[in-house]
């Protein structure tokens, strides 16, 4: 019931249109071309932000907002995935 539209950048989610920032976007569409693999915090930071001086805060808070868009319960997510100490990942199958 979700999908994100690559031609508008904004994700349908039930039907319904969610408007996504451009970093939201970005970040969203990395995770899911990369689905079934961990992607690292320094890997976001150089192929999504391209500067790996970005703090680790700005990546939880982006995240955060992207959870609070896809997920039925953002505190419990089943799409992406936080691997503890290391980054995160959707799962094959999820997303």
């Amino acid at each position: 019931d979700m999908y994100l539209d690559t031609a508008t950048h904004k994700l349908i989610k039930h039907g319904d249109t969610e408007e996504l920032r451009a970093m939201e976007y970005k970040l969203l569409l990395y995770l899911l071309e990369n689905k079934g693999r961990v992607i690292t915090r320094d890997e976001l930071f150089e192929k999504v932000w391209e500067d790996e001086n970005t703090c680790d805060g700005t990546i939880t808070v982006h995240i955060r907002h992207i959870r609070e868009k896809i997920e039925a319960d953002p505190k419990d997510p089943g799409i992406i995935k936080t691997v503890y100490g290391v980054g995160y990942v959707v799962e094959e199958g999820d997303g």
